[in-house]
């Protein structure tokens, strides 16, 4: 079932509401590759599926949205044994930008997609309708702390469980089903620090105690995620402006 409600352009500066509907897709429909002109929300109501843009798979599943921007090329699929339900809204204004600073895939208040289908009762009204969800949703969005802090302790538990390890921002954020622009951004507005730079402190935090408890430079430099003791004396010594050598001689 799909269906599309017709709207009129009011021309609105800010948030102004093109199209919406909704589709209860079958399994393994797929839509794309296609191209827009304006920005599109999909907020899955059920079900669970995979947009593709950017050379990259974003899995979308009940209870979030999926983002398209003007100009991407997007394909997306429903999942082949639970497709999901979903509705959309397509808008452009000034505002719609601001979804360009978010990531992909979001996680909405459950209760803004629903109350679009009040617009069944608002026959010419709709679109005001339509523009006072999306202020709330953006909103909702750009004050969603909590979400955002959530984003940020997962960086750095990951960091704290795996700084021996190779690390690197795009597979966290791959992980993390996020842009590595606005993972790396958001890092930095929260923390201070770039996500390299907070890896970088955790390995030296690391370091000095296991050189305190008697290891030589060379085994803390492998059990701190430097294959190299060379680069790692190179880096403690810019962190802490001592040699690890002389370090451990104090």
């Amino acid at each position: 079932m799909k269906r599309d409600f017709i709207l009129i352009n009011r021309q609105f500066k800010d948030l102004n509401p093109l199209l919406f509907g909704y589709q209860d897709c079958k399994k393994s429909h797929s839509y794309g590759p296609y191209v827009r002109q304006y920005t599109i929300i999909h907020y899955v109501m059920q079900g669970k599926g995979v947009l593709y843009k950017g050379g990259k798979e974003y899995p979308v599943q009940k209870g979030q949205a999926f983002v398209i921007l003007p100009g991407e090329i997007t394909t997306y699929t429903t999942d082949a044994e639970d497709p999901w339900y979903y509705r959309w809204i397509g808008f452009d204004g000034e505002l719609s930008e601001k979804f360009a600073l978010m990531s992909p895939v979001l996680t909405v208040p459950d209760d803004v997609f629903p109350n679009l289908t009040q617009n069944d009762e608002r026959k010419g009204f709709m679109e005001y309708n339509l523009a006072g969800q999306l202020y709330r949703l953006l909103s909702e969005l750009l004050s969603g702390g909590k979400q955002h802090n959530h984003y940020v302790r997962q960086v750095e538990n990951y960091i704290q469980s795996f700084y021996m390890d190779e690390i690197y921002v795009e597979e966290i954020a791959e992980k993390l089903n996020l842009d590595r622009r606005y993972l790396s951004r958001l890092f930095k507005e929260k923390t201070g620090k770039s996500i390299q730079e907070y890896l970088i402190s955790v390995r030296m935090e690391e370091a000095r105690r296991q050189l305190a408890e008697g290891r030589s430079v060379a085994e803390t430099a492998a059990f701190c995620g430097y294959p190299d003791a060379c680069n790692f004396s190179k880096m403690f010594k810019r962190y802490y402006g001592i040699s690890p050598a002389n370090w451990k001689k104090r």
